[in-house]
């Protein structure tokens, strides 16, 4: 917790003494609409490969819960076929 408490406080210092800096580089904001294919190359957002990303990441994500899932349930059958099997050999059900 004391590592955590300390790398924060660290990246605050560090954000306070760089904010000045990045201030000073970053271009003048727009003040009017321009179209994305008027823009320069390096100003275009490239849209399709990071919305693949986020789509393929949710897919995995949802994958590996349902992997997860099916282990949990197949557990749980295996115990409640072995207790309902213990229940009838000891003849109270």
């Amino acid at each position: 917790m004391r590592i955590l408490i300390r790398a924060i406080a660290v990246a605050c210092v560090l954000m306070v003494q760089v904010a000045p800096s990045v201030a000073q580089t970053q271009p003048r904001q727009q003040e009017v609409f321009t179209p994305i294919d008027q823009l320069p190359p390096q100003e275009q957002l490239p849209a399709a490969p990071l919305l693949v990303g986020a789509y393929a990441f949710v897919l995995l994500m949802l994958f590996g819960y349902l992997v997860m899932v099916s282990r949990r349930l197949t557990a749980i059958r295996t115990e409640v076929d072995r207790l309902d099997a213990d229940v009838k050999r000891s003849g109270k059900g």
